[in-house]
């Protein structure tokens, strides 16, 4: 399985978080805070996880939902499930 590289990643991550904010995204760093900086409502967060679901092939255990806030926590998880296939580890 070939992982992308993390500009290319965190520019389908931007565009996604785009896509859910129109008209138009602020500036922001990967550090940003999407929910208490950009007001990301829960809906909306809910939205754009899924869509990175889909378009990255990868499926976000419930349990780490809650702890991203971030393109870097985003990113970080995303290479962690593309490296295991794209399933989060079943617990024992």
């Amino acid at each position: 399985m070939m992982l992308m590289d993390p500009t290319t990643m965190e520019n389908v991550l931007r565009q996604l978080l785009a896509d859910r904010l129109r008209p138009e995204l602020p500036s922001l760093d990967l550090d940003t805070d999407l929910v208490r900086e950009l007001g990301l409502d829960s809906l909306t967060r809910l939205q754009l996880l899924a869509a990175v679901e889909v378009r990255f092939g990868i499926r976000i255990p419930d349990h780490q939902l809650a702890g991203l806030h971030t393109l870097r926590q985003l990113m970080s998880v995303i290479d962690g499930l593309k490296a295991d296939g794209g399933q989060p580890k079943r617990e024992a």
